[in-house]
């Protein structure tokens, strides 16, 4: 049972791996995250009358930097903190967690719109991102995009924890 948890925290950290990235990754997912949200609050307001979700309502769009506080609060922490306290090797992604949400916190305290968000995305092609370690690293735009795009099958055999 223990090695099936410790399985599963290590596949959910996996997933929610983008909160770890170095920032201008980070916010361009999250950016790319929320707007799919709100196409699909969209379609559930207008093709099916229902109220979206509010992470899904797009007249909360100027509400992404909150949004992603309460999720790294709620959902990434205790999930990176778990990880580094049952194999040290994990700090790094528990670091980058803690600095993105300085950074979001950040982008609350200035109330940065939705549209800031949006318009400071960087381009990834034939540029780079300076880590949390000072190191410049070289990202291949068509490489991140098929990684972001790409859809894992679900195993039917993994349990929701």
């Amino acid at each position: 049972e223990l090695g099936k948890q410790w399985y599963q925290r290590r596949v959910r950290g996996c997933e929610l791996s983008a909160i770890t990235k170095p920032w201008e990754v980070q916010r361009m997912v999250a950016e790319k995250i929320a707007s799919e949200f709100f196409n699909q609050g969209d379609i559930e307001r207008d093709k099916y009358g229902k109220a979206p979700m509010y992470m899904m309502d797009r007249s909360k769009r100027d509400e992404l930097p909150k949004m992603q506080v309460d999720f790294i609060d709620n959902i990434c922490m205790e999930l990176y903190e778990s990880l580094e306290k049952a194999n040290p090797l994990f700090r790094p992604l528990l670091d980058g967690c803690l600095a993105n949400r300085r950074n979001w916190l950040n982008q609350v305290e200035r109330r940065t719109s939705f549209a800031d968000i949006s318009s400071a995305n960087v381009t990834l092609t034939h540029s780079s991102v300076t880590t949390r370690d000072s190191e410049d690293v070289e990202l291949d735009e068509s490489k991140l995009q098929s990684e972001l795009q790409h859809q894992p099958e679900e195993d039917p055999g993994a349990v929701e924890s």
